[in-house]
């Protein structure tokens, strides 16, 4: 018999528990468009794929139309996907007669728009429900008047629409904060999606909806609430592990041993996505709780910076609801013991020097990592050859950078390198180091080259719109600006999409490189594409050249175990086809008009 406990894919049915109450408040609130918060595999997906198993029912008043945005950059492929969705539900919607070409030339807006009228003249309801809301960030920086019609819609009151996301769709208030109407997300009612009572967690644990049960003992049932903080996926996810059943058939879980309780790849990467999306003070007190175990709310007033101590008890409410953290009598802890564990291990990689000083995180320092380097240097003889290499022209300058990445790649991937980006955690697996931390390691590497070629290398200079990475020159005409970001960044592809090109512009440069960092992931190769894909989109909208750079920071295979041979390809300068580029000085007439100037 199947072990019971569903991991990695959402539930409805008998195999969803609680909820039933918030689903009767969703359903029946006064307020028409609903905006339900969550953490990651809080259980978004589920609670909407429940309530459109519960509404579909034939006496039903609503007919649900679900509506996935996940993988869609723009709003064609967003109505696409919505006339998509209404094919795929096209039972729900029988007595309505509308033509399904016709329908396939209208926006998002109209669709909705015609589709509820249809519904009223059988005095049926459209139930929205919207998963990975998060898409409409972008489609609001792209086309912010199709985001508006799609919101005049959903406010009108002829249908009810349920969002799900996490917290971070609240960006949207800051973009559309300059329309003449309300900014996107007024008029939604928002509800945050707790963690399962308790009744529903046991349930969950017992598996008493399914017709096989499972035998849990009081104690260990207590166990598994306070170890996962009654979070779905948790629960799910350890049962998974304690999951026995003996010849006789009986299904049962065993008890708790430490190593249970390790965190997977999987866990720290949703654990990471949720901490990145928490505010800095959020963050800071979140570490601070994890490393001192259980702490009051007095304690932590005393270690905050003065100016938020006044909004301590908003904060940890609002982490308490998340479920990041719980309190216990009078004093707070990390919520769950996954969670807690997570935190203590890849604490040095998740905050800004200033943040980790005020939690007393220790770092390695520069000195450190230049003797690392100094170890893992570039050859002697590709910096004397630098010493002799004329420069006369910005497309030759960006060319001999781009060369610096290239040689710095090799060092990473084939020459052990990657040891100066990477660090091993208390649970033995490889982590990378903070970006700042990497930063560092690459100025190592850069130093010796740019000043064998008389450039003049400068890290987190000052611009305009803020602090960038690095920036190289030779006097003024000959500027390249350098972005680092991580693989696991939140903001992996608006460090290309958004901060590069803005950094260009205020500094008046052409020439951009952007540097991601990788540890081994399934994801490699389609955020790879992405990025590249980003790159020549900036291209054609900015007339800017940025190439991507990214560098493999694991444990190349032995020759004797590799699989394939490597692509020599990948540490030769390849061209960039870049048409826009071609063209830059129209686009961008600020820039002198000399020999010096040509396009790459």
């Amino acid at each position: 018999m199947q072990n019971p406990y569903v991991v990695g894919r959402w539930v409805r049915g008998d195999e969803h528990y609680d909820r039933q109450s918030l689903i009767e408040h969703l359903l029946q609130a006064h307020d028409t468009a609903i905006w339900v918060v969550g953490t990651r595999r809080m259980g978004k997906t589920s609670l909407l794929r429940q309530i459109e198993h519960v509404t579909a029912q034939p006496e039903s008043s609503y007919v649900p139309l679900f509506w996935d945005l996940q993988g869609h950059a723009t709003a064609e492929q967003l109505t696409e996907e919505l006339c998509w969705a209404i094919e795929e539900a096209a039972d729900r919607f029988a007595g309505c007669e509308f033509d399904w070409e016709q329908l396939r030339q209208w926006e998002a807006a109209t669709i909705l728009r015609r589709l509820c009228r249809l519904l009223q003249q059988q005095q049926r309801t459209l139930l929205l429900l919207v998963d990975e809301a998060e898409v409409l960030i972008e489609i609001g920086q792209t086309n912010p008047s199709w985001l508006a019609r799609l919101r005049k819609t959903l406010q009108e009151g002829q249908l009810r629409t349920i969002i799900v996301s996490t917290r971070s769709l609240s960006q949207l208030t800051d973009q559309s904060v300059s329309w003449m109407t309300s900014p996107f997300l007024f008029g939604f009612h928002m509800v945050i999606l707790w963690p399962l009572r308790s009744a529903g967690a046991a349930a969950l644990i017992r598996q008493l909806q399914n017709e096989w049960q499972v035998e849990v003992d009081d104690a260990l049932v207590e166990q598994i609430l306070h170890h996962t903080n009654r979070h779905p996926y948790l629960i799910q996810h350890l049962c998974d592990r304690l999951f026995m059943q003996d010849e006789t058939g009986r299904r049962y879980l065993r008890a708790i041993q430490d190593d249970d309780l390790d965190v997977t790849h999987m866990l720290a990467g949703y654990f990471r996505l949720d901490f990145q999306r928490l505010s800095e003070v959020e963050r800071a007190l979140l570490l601070m709780v994890a490393k001192q175990g259980r702490v009051t709310q007095a304690q932590l007033a005393e270690q905050i910076d003065a100016g938020q101590a006044a909004r301590l008890p908003l904060l940890l409410q609002s982490l308490n609801e998340l479920g990041h953290l719980r309190r216990d009598g009078d004093e707070w802890t990390v919520g769950s013991e996954f969670l807690r564990r997570w935190l203590l291990i890849y604490q040095s990689t998740l905050l800004s020097t200033n943040e980790l000083e005020s939690v007393g995180v220790a770092r390695l320092d520069e000195s450190n990592i230049e003797e690392m380097a100094q170890r893992l240097g570039v050859a002697s003889e590709r910096i004397n050859a630098l010493a002799a290499l004329p420069v006369r022209s910005t497309s030759e300058f960006f060319h001999l950078i781009r060369s610096f990445f290239i040689d710095i790649r090799h060092l990473v991937e084939q020459d052990e390198g990657y040891r100066l980006l990477v660090t091993q955690g208390p649970d033995g697996q490889p982590q990378l180091r903070s970006e700042e931390e990497i930063q560092i390691a690459l100025k190592h590497w850069l130093r010796p080259m740019c000043r064998a070629a008389n450039i003049d290398l400068d890290r987190e200079p000052q611009t305009g719109r803020g602090f960038l990475d690095f920036k190289l020159s030779i006097g003024h005409d000959f500027r390249c600006l350098v972005e680092v970001k991580l693989f696991s960044s939140a903001k992996l592809q608006d460090g290309l999409g958004i901060q590069l090109p803005i950094y260009l512009l205020s500094d008046r440069c052409v020439y951009g490189i952007y540097v991601p960092i990788f540890l081994e992931t399934n994801h490699y190769e389609i955020q790879m594409r992405e990025l590249h894909a980003l790159a020549t989109a900036r291209a054609h909208t900015h007339g800017v050249v940025i190439d991507v750079i990214d560098m493999r920071a694991w444990k190349p295979r032995s020759a004797s175990k590799a699989d394939l041979a490597d692509d020599p390809a990948r540490y030769q300068i390849t061209p960039l086809i870049n048409p826009s580029a071609l063209d830059v000085r129209r686009q961008l007439p600020f820039l002198p008009n000399s020999s010096r100037d040509e396009p790459a």
